[in-house]
């Protein structure tokens, strides 16, 4: 199986290539340090499995390179990650993605979901699959009241249609910051990206 590792800290990459590189089944043939560049290795390369942090430190999102490399229909996606929240699974699970690994899992579960998914089947953790698939109503504007103060801030921005620079710029905050807290109030919120956001507090206003 052909692998790429997308990962914004070299010490990960090195440590996953060192595990999986052991096993005659598995190659790493590429490391990227983005979700663009990510995307474009699974465009130009024949790769059978991306796996993708859920956050870089800036530019695409693991969750938005999943989507996009997902949707190109040649390679399948599991994302490692130190985020263990259902909002974050759903997310995952809505991108298509069919694997989902803790970044703290022992070296015999990490092999495990890189063979199921690799198979086309689905790995998640038992406890958050079970929490991720519990039928919801879906997004609402009662959904709002799970952000913190700074979050609203950043999505009432968000629905006027500025960019992270600029919200950065009206917050005082940098625009990494700012990405971050885009990331957890679409997890929170349970849609899919920042557009679908925007609609839910825009619903909520009228």
């Amino acid at each position: 199986m052909r692998i790429l590792i997308a990962d914004d800290h070299e010490l990960t990459r090195a440590g996953l290539r060192a595990v999986i590189d052991r096993e005659p089944d598995l190659e790493v043939v590429t490391e990227v340090a983005t979700g663009e560049a990510a995307v474009a290795a699974c465009a130009e390369d024949a790769v059978d499995l991306a796996i993708l942090d859920i956050r870089f430190g800036a530019g695409m999102t693991g969750l938005e390179a999943a989507r996009l490399i997902l949707a190109a229909g040649q390679t399948r996606v599991l994302m490692l990650t130190l985020h263990d929240t259902v909002e974050y699974v759903r997310s995952a699970l809505a991108a298509g993605v069919t694997g989902y690994v803790l970044k703290d899992a022992g070296r015999e579960d990490l092999l495990h979901a890189i063979r199921t998914v690799g198979a086309g089947r689905t790995a998640l953790p038992t406890d958050l699959l079970r929490l991720a698939i519990t039928p919801s109503a879906g997004p609402s504007p009662s959904d709002l009241s799970r952000l913190t103060p700074r979050e609203s801030e950043v999505l009432e921005l968000v629905a006027q249609g500025l960019t992270n620079k600029a919200i950065g710029r009206a917050l005082g905050i940098g625009p990494g910051t700012v990405k971050v807290h885009v990331e957890k109030l679409i997890a929170k919120l349970n849609v899919t990206d920042r557009t679908q956001a925007a609609v839910l507090a825009t619903r909520a206003r009228s």
